[in-house]
């Protein structure tokens, strides 16, 4: 990819992502988590399908790597962010997980040699949870219909993210595209298991704006900006890439306030804002690329 293209491509990718609270609150509104999570998941591995034989490559996957990615990226995470959208604001969820690079900052500590925290790094993740705490004021909360149950899945989300992403630089798979389609189809399994046992069941959406929804969420904010990160991560130089991290919450805020009518509290926007500068000062340097298994 020509330099040229580099940012262009970025923020397609980060707006795909930001999208994901958007079309999860959208479709929520009709469908229960576990039940949502399984027809999200088919959507992403028709779309990821498709990217493949475009490719004319067959994908390769390890078992393990794809029922561990499946789970903290998979149905686990998607069914967290599924549940915390019924509960509290769009945009105060995307600044809560945006603390995901901050929490895998502490994991990469406590499991990948040669990654400890440095005084730049505690620094930064102290900051970055001050700015968590601040998202999770007690304005925040008595200015809207939030809870706390839904901004700790929203914690949650993030530490699974984080957890992904330290087991996919530990173990490196081999194939990103085969791992994210093992990743989707190990998703929908479990996610339809979950609905059966739970008694939500595995019906189709009940009409045709939650199914737009669906496929949105699917291929605009899982799959095709999943695709487009290989090819950032492959060709852009690694800071580059790591904007992805700064520009998804923002995504997400515009939407919530463009589309969804919303209107964030300023605590929780100086809280998002301490996040992210959380993030810098943990990388000592603007940013940090952190390849791994990616969000869907």
């Amino acid at each position: 990819m020509s330099a040229p293209g580099v940012w262009p491509t970025l923020l397609i990718v980060s707006a795909g992502w930001g999208t994901t609270l958007l079309w999860l609150r959208l479709a929520g509104e009709t469908l229960a988590p576990f039940t949502l999570t399984f027809w999200r998941g088919i959507a992403a591995l028709a779309v990821l399908c498709l990217v493949a034989l475009w490719r004319r490559r067959v994908p390769r996957m390890r078992l393990l790597d794809v029922l561990v990615v499946g789970t903290t990226n998979g149905w686990l995470s998607s069914a967290l962010m599924a549940f915390a959208v019924g509960r509290i604001d769009t945009a105060p969820a995307a600044l809560v997980a945006a603390s995901m690079p901050l929490i895998l900052s502490i994991l990469a500590h406590l499991f990948l040699p040669g990654e400890r925290i440095t005084r730049h790094g505690l620094a930064g993740v102290a900051i970055g949870f001050c700015g968590v705490a601040l998202v999770l004021g007690p304005g925040v909360l008595a200015a809207s219909s939030a809870s706390l149950e839904g901004f700790a899945a929203m914690l949650l989300v993030a530490t699974s993210y984080a957890a992904g992403a330290t087991y996919g630089r530990r173990v490196r798979p081999p194939d990103a595209a085969g791992t994210a389609i093992g990743q989707q189809i190990v998703s929908i399994a479990a996610s339809a298991l979950l609905a059966l046992a739970t008694d939500q069941g595995i019906a189709p959406p009940p009409d045709l704006g939650t199914a737009l929804s669906i496929a949105a969420l699917g291929s605009v904010a899982t799959a095709l900006p999943m695709a487009l990160y290989w090819r950032l991560l492959a060709r852009a130089p690694a800071a580059t890439a790591g904007f992805v991290d700064y520009l998804i919450p923002l995504w997400t805020t515009a939407l919530a306030v463009t589309v969804l009518n919303e209107r964030p509290q300023p605590t929780a926007l100086a809280g998002g804002a301490l996040v992210l500068a959380g993030i810098a000062v943990a990388s000592g340097r603007l940013v940090r690329s952190r390849p791994g298994p990616q969000r869907g």
